[in-house]
């Protein structure tokens, strides 16, 4: 009976074992997605999702047609360079949930003319990733 009870011992810690090498940090793409709410005319809706554990920090990039502005965002932009269309916010300790960033434009755009990218830490490999958003 005692060596019976040993191997289930064993084949207990073995399947433990099994599972905890089984589980791999989260990466970025699994925690950070989105999707244009509003994507053509004067206003811009992306919301953004993001999974526990939390990112931490994003940065988003939105690239609008050239000379286009912004009128307005929320939350409001932390750089904006109208020739090359791209506006920069820095979102930090960011927590799980929703993230929506709105934006009044100068002009109305065409649909398919806008994406954003989205940058964080893969907490697997430490590496900055890229994620891009398209209509």
């Amino acid at each position: 009976m005692d060596c019976q009870r040993t191997r289930m011992v064993w084949l207990m810690m073995l399947v433990a074992c099994a599972t905890l090498l089984a589980v791999r940090p989260a990466s970025a793409r699994d925690l950070v997605s989105g999707r244009y709410i509003s994507s053509a005319g004067k206003n811009i809706i992306l919301d953004l999702e993001v999974k526990g554990p939390s990112a931490a920090n994003l940065i988003v990039h939105q690239f609008l047609p050239p000379e286009i502005a912004i009128v307005s965002s929320t939350p409001p932009v932390m750089k904006f360079d109208p020739k090359q269309g791209r506006a920069q916010w820095l979102m930090k300790k960011v927590a799980p949930g929703k993230v929506r960033i709105a934006m009044e434009l100068t002009e109305s755009i065409p649909p398919g003319s806008i994406r954003a990218e989205v940058r964080c830490r893969d907490q697997e490999t430490g590496q900055m990733m890229d994620i891009t958003i398209n209509p």
